[in-house]
């Protein structure tokens, strides 16, 4: 299935998403349409979801305030699916983004596909296979900013009060150490080459006698079996699918696949 140009309401749940990730978030749904409705969902008395304050008025996002009536439960989830339904009812988005890493959005999900509405699940790698697998796409966005930033993370070293004042009683910051993720690169090869395997296999299933497959054939194909698939998850810096495969290479530098129109219509092969 296509997913362009849909009107999108996006709804994100405070309690496991974090701030850091709504840019990333925002330029994926880029991908697909126009974000209409902007709604964060949590108890803002609260420390974790009081960071999302900067991101309010950065973003235009309608803060939703939730207070939990019943200690230990998330009131936040009932607010944000009764809201998702009187959105639905509204019928002014074809769309939905349920931003969140809880599997209990995992019926909502199902309850919007039914109705043949796109549903775009964003969360955490730490997201139940529940409410994945009833989205239409996922996006990863802890990976996905990982992958952005290059598998690395900044930390700032504390500089002691008496250092500071030794240096003109000026604070003076000391540039950010950056720390490597380790195993990122090997990971991620691993995960490439389990890709390009796949890839191959659909390709040989479909293609027509001249060796070539519809290329956009095969990335429904890939979406319906990896509905996380994202090119800048293989260290591609490029998003569009098309520059990905064209940048895959074997051992020799050779292309593995080779991409060509037939017509007006992109067509894929295996290069041999």
């Amino acid at each position: 299935m296509e997913i362009e140009n849909r009107t999108i309401a996006l709804l994100i749940d405070a309690d496991n998403i974090s701030k850091d990730y709504f840019a990333t978030l925002l330029d994926e749904l880029s991908k697909y349409g126009r974000v209409t409705y902007r709604r964060l969902y949590g108890d803002f008395s609260k420390p974790k979801a009081n960071g999302w304050q900067t991101a309010l008025l950065e973003h235009s996002i309608e803060q939703i305030q939730q207070v939990a009536y019943t200690s230990g439960k998330n009131a936040s989830d009932s607010a944000m699916i009764i809201d998702a339904m009187d959105i639905l009812y509204k019928d002014k988005v074809d769309c939905f983004c349920l931003a969140t890493s809880d599997s209990d959005f995992t019926g909502l999900a199902m309850r919007f596909r039914n109705d043949n509405l796109i549903v775009i699940g964003a969360g955490e790698k730490k997201t139940p296979s529940s409410f994945r697998k009833a989205c239409d796409r996922f996006i990863p966005i802890d990976e996905l900013l990982k992958a952005k930033t290059g598998g690395q993370e900044q930390s700032q070293e504390v500089i002691s009060t008496e250092k500071k004042a030794t240096v003109n009683n000026v604070a003076k910051k000391q540039t950010p150490a950056i720390k490597k993720d380790t195993g990122t690169d090997a990971e991620r090869e691993k995960k490439l080459d389990k890709f390009v395997d796949m890839a191959k296999k659909m390709i040989e299933d479909k293609a027509e006698s001249d060796g070539y497959m519809n290329f956009s054939v095969l990335i429904r194909q890939i979406y319906r079996k990896m509905n996380d698939f994202n090119p800048t998850l293989y260290g591609h810096t490029n998003s569009s699918p098309s520059s990905f495969f064209k940048s895959l290479k074997n051992k020799n530098g050779k292309a593995i696949f080779e991409l060509k129109k037939i017509g007006s219509v992109d067509h894929i092969k295996i290069n041999v």
